[in-house]
């Protein structure tokens, strides 16, 4: 079974970026963010159910990948992504989640730091809460115990940082 590379963090971090050069660089599969699609086909404000169908959409996109891919993939996409979320707005992470996200905790997870400046767009909401928001993704990949490390640095330095964590930990 294939071992999954996921690129997390918090908005504005620069994570679809890195994802899209990681998968070129090793020449590997890219699993696109699911929950930009997702959010920018609804007519009206996401809600609870709308997260919890992203969380459901990316188990199924990662499983697929994860059978039709013999070595690693790069996956934009984050479970652990989705509980921050859900928690972000009080609202209930399922018991599923939980559990699915104790199924990817041997993959490789690069924590993208906030050392990017935050970059307006139409689906992001949180500018003011990087910091604070980036200390739950850590804290999160700590109580996983989750193999991660945390990717910084601005350009090519940000890349050339994330291919040698992978080279470290895969």
């Amino acid at each position: 079974m294939a071992k999954r590379i996921c690129i997390t963090g918090t908005e504005s971090t620069g994570k679809t970026v890195l994802a899209e050069q990681l998968a070129k660089h090793f020449d590997c599969p890219l699993l696109e963010d699911v929950s930009r699609k997702h959010i920018a086909e609804l007519t009206a404000p996401y809600t609870q159910e709308d997260v919890l169908t992203i969380a459901q959409e990316i188990i199924e996109a990662e499983t697929i990948m994860r059978s039709e891919t013999n070595a690693f993939f790069i996956s934009d996409n984050d479970l652990i992504n989705i509980k921050i979320w859900l928690l972000y707005y009080n609202w209930s992470v399922p018991e599923w989640l939980e559990e699915a996200m104790l199924q990817t905790k041997e993959d490789v997870f690069l924590l993208c730091d906030i050392d990017l400046p935050w970059q307006a767009d139409e689906q992001r909401q949180n500018p003011n809460d990087r910091a604070e928001l980036f200390e739950q993704f850590k804290q999160a990949l700590e109580q996983l115990e989750a193999n991660y490390s945390v990717v910084n640095g601005l350009g090519r330095e940000r890349l050339e940082r994330a291919i040698q964590i992978i080279g470290e930990l895969s």
